[in-house]
């Protein structure tokens, strides 16, 4: 049996620490999505966790991807670098999906690579990682694993390197959370669309109702906004007091909205009552 390392890596905000039931979710769907893109590719492959290692401003998953002696030489003959491509491939599946290019998978390897990668080698690398990203279980995973990752605001970015506790040369900011676990989408013709965006916002004015009504928020040195409260589970929260939060001036929330906009003489503009709070995630809620 032959382990191939791949690490997931989190990077945290200076000064903060990780909250562990989040980065618990998250691990549990990269694994899953491991698994999956490793079915996908070579069902024999097996995925081990070895342990979490935790250091000043990071987080690292040490995963060994294995096979068998035998179905090595089955992958390619005297080819040692195959099960690398392999691993690779299956941990790219979850970051980059189909969309790759040979620039974009050389700042996923490390540093001081192992094996170099001939343009053969690229070519194969790409296309594991499409054959991988075609299966619905790992798109689905993925977009799991990052919306996991968005409810953590001190986690500043995610990567994946071969060498553990070694910070990857290539990282996705938390601004690409959003985009990457699908709710940040445009569903477009040519008149109408959809946003989601995630956004750090000042509560200036709540409705105490445990129904959908308008509430008025300021980004951070933008004009006031208002958008209707629809995250159920908030509001239900907030009518049994389970907001982990005090009524007072100047409460942080995060908030993912939905705005639905049309366009006006070639510029989009937000529908009447177009905006709305899909979710709600800080304050948290018990």
């Amino acid at each position: 049996m032959e382990d191939v390392p791949l690490s997931l890596y989190l990077d945290l905000k200076p000064g903060e620490k990780a909250d562990l039931e989040v980065v618990a979710q998250a691990v549990l769907h990269w694994v899953s999505g491991l698994r999956s893109a490793a079915s996908a590719i070579d069902p024999s492959v097996q995925v081990r966790i070895e342990l979490l290692n935790a250091s000043e401003g990071s987080l690292s998953l040490n995963t060994f991807l294995s096979w068998a002696e035998g179905q090595l030489a089955q992958i390619h003959r005297g080819g040692k670098k195959y099960p690398r491509l392999y691993a690779l491939a299956i941990g790219l599946a979850l970051f980059v999906g189909d969309h790759v290019g040979g620039h974009y998978l050389d700042e996923f390897i490390s540093e001081e690579p192992v094996i170099s990668l001939s343009e053969e080698d690229r070519a194969l690398l790409r296309e594991l990682v499409k054959r991988a990203a075609k299966a619905p279980e790992v798109h689905s995973q993925s977009r799991r694993f990052f919306r996991s990752l968005e409810h953590d605001p001190s986690i500043s970015g995610v990567g994946i390197t071969e060498r553990h506790g070694t910070k990857p040369k290539k990282m996705i900011p938390s601004a690409e959370f959003a985009q990457h676990s699908g709710l940040w989408s445009i569903e477009e013709d040519e008149l109408e669309r959809t946003l989601r965006p995630v956004l750090d916002v000042i509560l200036i004015s709540p409705v105490l109702l445990p129904r959908p009504r308008s509430w008025t928020f300021r980004p951070e040195g933008l004009p006031e906004f208002q958008a209707t409260m629809k995250d159920r589970r908030f509001l239900a929260a907030l009518d049994k007091d389970h907001v982990q939060e005090r009524l007072r001036t100047g409460i942080p929330m995060t908030i993912r909205l939905e705005v639905k906009e049309k366009k006006v003489d070639g510029d989009w503009v937000p529908q009447k009552k177009g905006r709305s709070v899909i979710e709600v995630i800080s304050p948290s809620v018990d």
